[in-house]
């Protein structure tokens, strides 16, 4: 046993007896069969491109063949959850990313290369972000009682014919599902699943099912793509970011700052105070902005009335390349939004189109 777990993290490759090893000096037909392990499974190993998928909302589909169908916004929140969304601020409280926490599985699905190895108990993801890694027993055994929780949670996997399923739970519940900040709780638990249908692809796909955070699961479905001509190397984070942690260019992270109420939107402003059955289209020219406000808003002139527009947090309006500079007095946008249920000539937006251009805003 020691030997296959020494195997599965790739510190003994010299043991793992791959059926159909990936040699980058061969020619890969990427239509042909997927290779199979010992005991008839498939065979995952390889380098995977994935889609940089930063923002678990959004259907990406990239020349290089990988892509992402998102869960569509408006994500279906708690109240918890939606006020873990509208909290997130990296730029105040810093992001565990920035100070080389381990990432989590969803977020480390970057566009960093991933090196998959495995054999007939273990399958190990080697990611080059950071130099994390992951190793998973592939043999349908139980849960590990006692373990603390942590970043990764603890992943079992089984197979269901030539689909391997692999479950996490116990998660920390300071992860996040992408660099924009969708949240995830401590109740969580990640079921994420994959095929290889041939030999230069990886369908994969993940279900939250995370009832403190969503009322229901969300998942996202994705296409990885092999890349025998690349290789993992190292990541050295910490060395490219202790200068700015140090000196302030990077807000530390120093640990969960969560809130389980909402800090940006109070009672009068969260989207339950506005009427979800009458969404407006407008179109108005900008007089006041407050972009960057605690409570970001606008005042827009539209049909010779004065409205209130409440906008998204800023740092989610900034992630989405909505700057302060498109939404300066002057400036003619269109907007769909929702009126307050409490205040005349006040409005939620939900997105907001700028030279042609539309941001979503939940």
């Amino acid at each position: 046993m020691r030997n296959k777990a020494l195997c599965a993290v790739g510190m003994m490759l010299a043991l793992c007896a791959s059926a159909k090893a990936q040699s980058m000096r061969a020619k890969v037909d990427m239509t042909a069969p997927a290779p199979r392990l010992a005991n008839g499974k498939p065979d995952f190993s390889g380098v995977w491109a994935r889609p940089g998928v930063q923002d678990m909302t959004r259907t990406v589909r990239n020349a290089n063949g990988t892509s992402n169908v998102g869960e569509p916004n408006p994500l279906p929140f708690t109240p918890w959850g939606q006020a873990q969304w509208d909290n997130y601020n990296p730029t105040k409280n810093g992001d565990y990313a920035g100070s080389c926490m381990p990432f989590g599985w969803i977020r480390s699905f970057t566009p960093h290369p991933m090196q998959i190895v495995q054999n007939n108990e273990y399958i190990t993801f080697l990611f080059e972000q950071s130099t994390m890694f992951q190793t998973v027993n592939t043999e349908g055994l139980p849960h590990r009682p006692g373990l603390p929780p942590s970043w990764f949670g603890d992943s079992r996997g089984h197979w269901e014919g030539d689909t391997l399923i692999i479950e996490a739970v116990n998660f920390n519940g300071f992860a996040k599902l992408g660099t924009i900040g969708h949240p995830m709780s401590n109740q969580a638990k990640l079921t994420m699943s994959f095929k290889r249908p041939d030999m230069g692809h990886i369908e994969f796909k993940w279900v939250l099912d995370d009832p403190r955070t969503y009322t229901r699961p969300i998942s996202n479905e994705r296409v990885f793509v092999l890349t025998p001509n690349i290789e993992v190397i190292e990541y050295a984070c910490m060395e490219g970011t202790i200068t700015s942690l140090l000196e302030g260019g990077i807000t530390p992270w120093t640990g969960s700052k969560d809130s389980d109420t909402n800090l940006v939107y109070d009672k009068e402003h969260e989207w339950s105070a506005y009427d979800s059955t009458r969404s407006q289209t407008l179109t108005g020219v900008i007089r006041e902005s407050g972009y960057s406000n605690p409570l970001p808003t606008l005042k827009l002139a539209v049909a010779g009335k004065t409205l209130t527009i409440v906008l998204a947090p800023q740092t989610r309006m900034e992630f989405r390349d909505l700057t302060e500079e498109m939404l300066q007095p002057g400036a003619t946008i269109t907007l769909v939004g929702y009126p307050s249920k409490a205040r005349a000539d006040e409005y939620r937006a939900e997105s907001i189109t700028v030279a042609r251009r539309t941001t979503d805003l939940r």
